[in-house]
């Protein structure tokens, strides 16, 4: 599984010329599962030699999971679950994504050195 935001834009961008919103649905279901999956297996691996690589890439993988999440919230798809929905409007959210977007900013401008 890739983490790139822009690849899944257009994969779902392939997905919505098919109209349907039950498979609209079942492919952010899908694709955060299958990131929940590879967080869960980086985890299981975790030790002392590797803890430093492997939690950033949790932080990656949270970090997309949370921008695919977003990005259905933004389609306000018919079908998506009450308590997934209460949890999506949290005004934490917005704050959260603004945080991330604010690192992704700096990174770019000073690189991949510690922020």
């Amino acid at each position: 599984m890739d983490l790139d935001i822009t690849e899944f834009k257009q994969r779902l961008a392939t997905v919505q010329k098919r109209g349907e919103a039950q498979n609209i649905i079942a492919f952010f279901y899908d694709e955060i599962r299958q990131a929940e999956h590879m967080k869960q297996g980086l985890m299981e691996e975790m030790n002392e030699q590797n803890r430093e690589f492997l939690v950033k890439a949790s932080d990656d993988i949270d970090t997309y999971m949370f921008k695919v999440k977003q990005m259905e919230k933004d389609l306000q798809l018919p079908g998506v679950p009450d308590i997934q929905q209460d949890i999506l409007q949290d005004n934490l959210h917005g704050k959260i994504i603004d945080k991330i977007e604010e690192l992704e900013t700096l990174r770019k401008k000073y690189g991949s050195r510690s922020i």
